[in-house]
């Protein structure tokens, strides 16, 4: 059925015993429909394509709709698979439900094992169904397998070749199997140099490896080198998008766990912390600000330039910050050209605030031809002269404060949220105030 018949089904038809659509559309039937019809819906699906359906789901989408009896049901049918397939299940469904999987079959050790590694780590996100062959097998009986074994398999872009312990010793590229004699041994033609992850390994690292070695897949290996499953290309994919999305809601100040089917309390727990952080910094500024009371009361102008300042200074932070993250997650920032870097953000920040500078310098003389400013160009200098420092000051930290958080083992991209913006918002304001005393007052 064609993706635009899909569109036009009604609600209520999500009540129909006969739901036959693609796994792919009736995924995105689900998100048109209100969360108690698409939960009907879900409870028509035989346990076959119920279980195909949640495999397509974001985590997000899947949890508020897996309520007592489909989460009872989608476990029973989760456990009565076979180990490799359950743990591939599990990889991209809620949290939760793999519990409930392994409270109905306690004996799976194998699927204990699975469970027990951290979330964000490529044992958690490995696709176990792979092909591996022994050293003694020919590339005759290794195709005859790959053919045996295709139904379970979905791509194929690496055959692995293991030892009798099953401890990985090289892999073979498609084009291998099809240029070598049928009865040349795998091992012989392995290719000994391949790029591994451990079950332990972040999944942040695991797509920086794949992106540096430019690789589709990567082999996975537990603690003595055994090779138990492997990173497909469809995860690397959604590691790269999850970690985008994890940087996006840390630099808008969110907890990283937000999604949009958060209730009021979740909502309030998990950006109170970040508005609470940037109402500590609001006040410091507010601090710096009254400290200089009597200088405002001298000249009251001076308070119109004050959300300038600001805003200027927390959003050159941003940008420089922005960048200097998004080097860092892909594997891109040049360490060796640290001072380099430093210097082209001190020079572009110069150019930015000296153009800023000329434009405000240009306001406020204009003005001064309307109403009456005392004394303009005094006035024109301080605003010119903070802008350049300001955006320089704020251009460096914001390349800076990434990369020293990181060496901390903090996320670098707390740097681009609260911390940045409130930080040049305050050093900005008493930039700003120590030049106007010196030019203006």
């Amino acid at each position: 059925m064609s993706k635009t018949k899909s569109q036009k089904l009604q609600p209520d038809q999500a009540e129909s015993k006969n739901v036959d659509l693609p796994v792919p559309e009736i995924g995105e039937l689900l998100l048109r429909l209100r969360p108690k019809q698409a939960r009907k819906l879900l409870r028509n699906l035989d346990n076959s394509r119920l279980l195909d359906v949640l495999g397509t789901l974001d985590p997000s989408v899947a949890e508020p709709l897996l309520d007592g009896p489909l989460r009872d049901r989608v476990a029973q049918a989760a456990a009565s698979l076979d180990t490799e397939a359950a743990a591939d299940l599990l990889a991209q469904a809620p949290g939760s439900l793999g519990q409930d999987v392994l409270t109905r079959s306690p004996e799976n050790k194998r699927l204990r094992i699975d469970l027990s590694y951290a979330p964000d780590s490529a044992g958690a996100i490995m696709q176990h169904r792979l092909v591996a062959a022994p050293q003694d097998w020919t590339v005759g009986q290794l195709v005859e397998e790959i053919r045996q074994q295709a139904e379970v398999i979905d791509k194929l872009y690496a055959a692995y070749v293991v030892d009798k312990q099953g401890r990985l010793t090289g892999y073979l590229k498609i084009r291998d199997l099809l240029l070598s004699p049928a009865d040349a041994r795998v091992g012989d033609l392995a290719r000994h140099d391949p790029a591994v992850v451990r079950v332990d390994t972040d999944r942040e690292d695991v797509l920086r490896i794949a992106k540096r070695q430019r690789l589709k897949v990567l082999p996975v290996l537990d603690s003595e080198e055994h090779l138990v499953g492997m990173v497909t290309s469809d995860e690397l994919r959604k590691i790269e998008r999850a970690e985008a999305d994890e940087d996006m809601k840390i630099m808008a100040g969110l907890d990283p766990e937000a999604t949009s089917a958060d209730g009021p309390v979740r909502i309030m727990r998990s950006r109170l912390p970040w508005l609470a952080g940037g109402l500590v910094g609001a006040g410091i500024a507010a601090l710096v600000v009254g400290s200089y009371e009597d200088a405002l009361t001298e000249a009251a102008i001076l308070a119109a330039l004050i959300p300038i300042v600001m805003s200027l200074a927390g959003n050159l932070g941003i940008q420089a910050s922005t960048v200097t993250v998004q080097a860092m997650s892909a594997g891109a920032l040049w360490t060796g050209d640290l001072l380099g870097r430093i210097l082209r953000e001190f020079g572009g920040a110069l150019l930015n605030g000296a153009v800023v500078g000329c434009l405000v310098t240009l306001g406020i003389l204009l003005m001064s031809s309307l109403v009456e400013i005392d004394r303009p160009h005094a006035l024109a200098a301080t605003a010119a002269l903070t802008l350049i420092a300001i955006t320089i000051q704020a251009a460096v930290v914001g390349s800076l404060v990434p990369i020293v958080l990181d060496r901390l083992k903090f996320d670098p991209a707390v740097a681009t949220g609260v911390f940045i913006t409130t930080t040049n918002d305050v050093v900005g304001v008493l930039i700003f105030f120590l030049i106007a005393s010196s030019l203006y007052l």
